[in-house]
């Protein structure tokens, strides 16, 4: 089947989203969740933290269809001040004794995100191969123009690596160490 309506939608949206002015609210939006949930976490207690989440969680959905359906280039800026007042909805929810019912919802998002923990590893992990592959591209493209450039990403991925390995060896001694391997 053909729906030229939909695929006219789909290109606006993919043009709207390459314009300039998008990446601005994106990131102050992804700013606040970075924010916001780690303090909701930090003040009130883990259901709380899962009905932000949740909140979120369904504000973004509402957005992406919205975004779809109408496509205004408005949209993203309008959903600003949603996040901060999610936030506010959910200190004002938390002051006071809580409805059972926000609670066993918010149970069951925090399993429903404990069972869907492996599927975002493998996104995770498929999206950073993506980015590698990218970046490796990139590089042999700089490293065709000039030797400068491959001297300049010799330097670089060497210091990648030693800085990976680094990483790596510190995060896994103090993992080892706080485990009371290291006790026995």
């Amino acid at each position: 089947m053909h729906y030229p309506a939909l695929q006219r939608k789909l290109s606006t949206l993919a043009r709207e989203c390459s314009h300039p002015d998008l990446p601005v609210p994106s990131l102050s939006n992804f700013l606040q969740v970075l924010l916001f949930l780690p303090l909701t976490l930090s003040t009130l207690p883990k259901p709380a933290f899962l009905l932000l989440s949740l909140l979120i969680f369904l504000q973004s959905l509402i957005h992406g269809t919205l975004q779809l359906l109408w496509g205004s280039s408005m949209l993203p800026a309008l959903q600003l001040p949603i996040q901060p007042f999610l936030l506010l909805v959910c200190f004002n929810i938390f002051s006071q004794s809580v409805n059972p019912l926000l609670l066993s919802l918010a149970s069951w998002w925090g399993t429903i995100l404990t069972l869907s923990s492996p599927l975002f590893i493998i996104l995770e992990g498929l999206s950073s191969l993506l980015v590698a592959q990218k970046l490796g591209q990139v590089g042999r493209e700089l490293v065709e123009k000039g030797e400068s450039y491959q001297f300049v990403l010799l330097i670089a991925s060497a210091v990648a690596y030693v800085v990976s390995a680094w990483w790596i060896v510190a995060v896994c001694t103090q993992s080892l160490f706080y485990c009371g391997a290291f006790l026995e």
